[in-house]
């Protein structure tokens, strides 16, 4: 019994400390292999990583952000989430940001206008509060390409039609906008100043319910993106005609652009992750370069492609210039336009 008990223990402890080597040199060789960059040396590992939207779920907006962040889990070892937070112009969403303060995980999913163009409209500007200074640019994402998308219910096939009978017809044809103050509503007003249109711009709190109410009748035409327009050109209730410059589309060879329609002027169509100002530099940094690579891979690149959006690759130290171009711009256009706050 003794000698077979020993030969029992021989065997099981010469077993344990088999596996017990196997495994340890399999995890040692696992972890040697690792990249050198890991979640342990990075400020974001395990932090919860918050990105509002100024517009609602299913909108461009909230398309180009969760492109654009979902893939963080994994090169940040973070926690990533996309929060809607609508209205106002997206001043809701940049508020939160902006009273969240550095170094809180909340960061900001926003378009360039909401930061350029709010604070040169009092209707639109945050009360005592200036974004330019209040937020810090992290990464730049994609710039739309907007479309001018009519209901087949309006009658017209060709972009000279749709402007024939949008001079015809003046304020009696309605318009839809994903929001005031957006680069859709810049958009419209573009063309209606440089095609001498007078027509009603009706605004929405995003692009899925302008999309409905277009593709119902409500609304004659409305200036859209691919992702948002595109399931309703689909089901015949609209019709593509024409892309608004500077950008076309390749998929959709046979739509004009609107380049001697506005005379080669065109609107910033950006859109950028922001930071409240002071965030630590090295949070900012890791962030973006998270973001740029992220970006730029192939399955994130085709997507925002696929979807009629141009993804955008610029180092984060040019990001303060394109901004500040962008509002010197914008103050120069809402010079020659109004904005009607009435509807």
């Amino acid at each position: 019994m003794k000698r077979r008990s020993l030969l029992s223990y021989s065997l099981a402890n010469g077993l344990t400390g088999a596996l017990t080597g196997t495994l340890t040199g399999t995890l040692t060789g696992t972890l040697a292999s690792l990249p050198k960059q890991s979640f342990a040396q990075s400020t974001l590992s395990g932090r919860n990583l918050r990105f509002m939207v100024g517009y609602p779920a299913g909108g461009v907006a909230d398309f180009i952000a969760r492109s654009c962040t979902e893939g963080l889990n994994a090169s940040l070892g973070a926690f990533t989430s996309v929060e809607n937070k609508p209205g106002a112009a997206g001043n809701i969403a940049m508020d939160a940001v902006i009273k969240a303060g550095p170094d809180s995980g909340v960061f900001g999913a926003f378009s360039n206008l909401q930061v350029t163009l709010n604070p040169l409209v009092p209707q639109l500007a945050l009360k005592n509060v200036d974004p330019m200074q209040e937020l810090v640019p992290v990464a730049a994402m994609a710039d739309l390409i907007l479309m001018l998308c009519v209901s087949t219910q309006f009658g017209v096939k060709t972009l000279d039609q749709f402007l024939a009978k949008a001079k015809e017809l003046g304020p009696n044809v309605k318009m839809g906008l994903a929001g005031i103050g957006t680069p859709h509503h810049m958009a419209a007003l573009l063309l209606q100043k440089n095609a001498g249109l007078d027509m009603t711009l009706v605004p929405y709190k995003g692009g899925p319910p302008m999309i409905a109410d277009a593709a119902g009748g409500h609304l004659d035409a409305v200036i859209t993106t691919l992702p948002v327009g595109g399931p309703m050109v689909q089901a015949g209730k609209m019709n593509w005609i024409a892309v608004v410059p500077p950008t076309s589309i390749p998929s959709l060879p046979g739509v004009p652009n609107l380049s001697s329609v506005l005379r080669g002027e065109n609107i910033p169509t950006g859109n950028t992750i922001f930071a409240p100002a002071g965030t630590s530099a090295k949070v900012i940094a890791e962030l973006s370069d998270a973001v740029r690579k992220l970006v730029s891979s192939p399955s994130v690149n085709a997507k925002l492609r696929a979807n009629g959006l141009e993804p955008t690759d610029i180092a984060r130290s040019e990001l303060p210039s394109r901004l500040k171009d962008e509002a010197a711009y914008m103050k120069e256009f809402l010079s020659k336009v109004k904005i009607d706050f009435s509807t």
